[in-house]
């Protein structure tokens, strides 16, 4: 996570420095056409007006950082609160999109979202358990296509059917074993080795059952890839 909050600022914070520069050299150019008397009231509006668009840019560099240090925050708030709370699949799946940014960047993975569910119709639980539940799923997939794979494409999405929101994470890898299958959601099981501490799935289905009144279900097929479905209830 510290590596991911390092990218995910590092990022911005070179472009805000860019921006500064920009900026600056705007600042003289308009400085020294004051006294110029080549210099149109045109030429001045042309400066005004680039240095309004660097002022957006800025703005939208500095409300994304200010994005990722609440989200760091909301998951470390985790670890001592079990507060729930009413959310949409918007800010689920931003918190989502930027705390799994760095892991996806350097495993060359993409990670496709789309979200068909409306502000309006809101989940209730613990956001931050739902967003690791996701992550945790999504690492698997990345895991799961190992080194084998140049297309490592991810879809995140999300739809509403019956007053439920079914939220999908789908890769196209090798699939799961079906001597993992039987006891994927039965037994703290892991395909890792040493690495894994076998929690992950199990873990999940039971959090979200028990703290979201809801289901976690997959598909899977060898050779084709797997499909994990989160269901919950909408609480309006």
């Amino acid at each position: 996570m510290v590596g991911g909050i390092a990218h995910n600022l590092k990022t911005p914070i070179f472009s805000v420095a860019g921006g500064l520069e920009g900026l600056s050299d705007l600042i003289n150019e308009y400085d020294l056409s004051i006294d110029n008397p080549s210099v149109t009231n045109e030429d001045m509006h042309d400066i005004a007006k680039d240095m309004r668009e660097w002022i957006e840019k800025l703005k939208g560099h500095i409300s994304y950082m200010s994005d990722v240090i609440t989200t760091v925050k909301g998951q470390a708030v985790t670890l001592a609160d079990n507060a729930s709370v009413d959310f949409s699949v918007t800010e689920l799946f931003k918190r989502v999109d930027i705390l799994m940014k760095h892991e996806i960047k350097n495993a060359l993975a993409t990670l496709e979202i789309q979200n068909h569910v409306g502000d309006s119709d809101l989940l209730f639980g613990n956001i931050n358990s739902l967003v690791q539940i996701i992550n945790n799923i999504i690492s698997n997939s990345i895991e799961a296509y190992g080194n084998n794979y140049t297309n490592k494409k991810i879809e995140l999405h999300a739809n509403q059917t019956n007053h439920h929101v079914v939220i999908s994470i789908k890769d196209y890898g090798p699939g799961i074993p079906e001597n993992v299958q039987v006891k994927l959601f039965k037994e703290m099981i892991t395909t890792k080795g040493k690495n894994g501490t076998g929690l992950g799935m199990f873990m999940s289905a039971s959090n979200i059952k028990a703290h979201f009144s809801g289901d976690l279900t997959y598909e899977t097929e060898i050779g084709k890839g797997t499909t994990f479905y989160i269901s919950l209830p909408i609480k309006n």
